[in-house]
């Protein structure tokens, strides 16, 4: 009967949840990120507004070099293009702004993700955009930072809309 107990006993350990596999959203990690996504948008706003900003050393900073950038317009791209799309569009901007809203990050362990709505707000070759933008970004621990491995962002219709006017005058 005491290998019974026994037995029984290093079958439960054995099946105890491991701490570290089972660890979620430490406050220091949730800050972490939550600093790392500011930054982000802090210099693309500066950048947007014409401070002297390298764009492809910005996404270098807080993004993988092999992440994928899915677009509103449903387009996957690596973000080499993404860096190229933000070179040409950059001098096209005027007046940028942005809020993050509805922040929500989870992490696991080396990994993360984290929801958030990016309102941003800014002059296109003269013409007002004020855009909605549900934004997913994965994240994953490298050393001391959280860098993007993939980013995935939405749209509201009139998002849509008004960049489909502005293509339309072109």
């Amino acid at each position: 009967m005491k290998i019974f107990y026994v037995s029984l006993l290093l079958l439960l350990v054995s099946c105890a949840p491991d701490k570290k596999k089972t660890e979620t959203s430490s406050t220091a990690d949730v800050a972490a990120i939550m600093n790392e996504i500011t930054g982000f948008h802090q210099a693309l706003k500066r950048a947007y507004n014409g401070a002297a900003i390298n764009t492809d050393s910005l996404f270098d900073r807080y993004f993988k070099k092999d992440a994928y950038y899915v677009t509103y317009w449903g387009v996957t791209e690596p973000i080499d293009s993404t860096k190229a799309r933000l070179r040409h569009a950059v001098q096209g901007m005027k007046d940028y702004d942005y809020k993050l809203e509805s922040v929500q990050v989870k992490v696991n362990g080396d990994g993360a993700f984290a929801l958030f709505i990016l309102r941003q707000t800014y002059a296109l070759n003269g013409v007002l955009m004020d855009e909605y933008l549900p934004t997913t970004f994965v994240l994953e621990r490298q050393n001391d930072r959280w860098l993007v491995v993939h980013s995935h962002r939405s749209a509201d219709f009139q998002t849509i809309q008004q960049l489909m006017n502005i293509a339309r005058q072109r």
